[in-house]
């Protein structure tokens, strides 16, 4: 049962991460829903046709597929890498403080900051990407957690 909840809550979290990806990857093929809620600079850059941040969003969208994956398809070998674990308990905690110091400041930012300000940025790290960064990040330190080995029952 314990493999069985870590391997959900790796899949939950490859999907997570999948969605973080696929805005990224929108966003670089030249879409534009949502992207006001990533700042002003997004928006402008878009609108400007700036081939350099449609690049740079197609690198993000492929690491961030590439960091929801590999946690997933490397458990699925057994035993599992090490290092691949390693790497992802990093990925996790990082990802854990920027999506909570992300949400913080976003929900800072609405409560006090200037009427002048970018409020759909601003809504939009407070409950939406930041949010989403900190799930990802922590339903798979939770799945991490759960498929860890120990010493009295062995992971096959």
């Amino acid at each position: 049962m314990k493999r069985l909840d870590g391997q959900r809550l790796l899949a939950v979290a490859m999907v997570l991460g999948l969605c973080h990806a696929a805005a990224s990857l929108y966003w670089a093929l030249g879409g534009s829903l949502l992207l006001e809620t990533v700042g002003d600079f997004a928006v402008r850059m878009h609108r400007d046709g700036d081939a350099g941040f449609r690049w740079m969003l197609g690198l993000v969208g492929l690491g961030k597929a590439a960091a929801a994956l590999i946690p997933w398809v490397d458990h699925l070998r057994r035993p599992p890498h090490r290092w691949v674990r390693a790497v992802s308990w990093i990925g996790a905690i990082a990802l854990i403080g920027w999506g909570a110091l992300g949400a913080v400041g976003g929900w800072i930012g609405i409560v006090m900051g200037p009427s002048t300000s970018n409020r759909p940025a601003q809504w939009g790290h407070a409950i939406l990407w930041d949010p989403l960064f900190l799930l990802w990040g922590l339903a798979l330190a939770g799945a991490l957690w759960l498929t860890r080995r120990s010493g009295a029952d062995p992971a096959p």
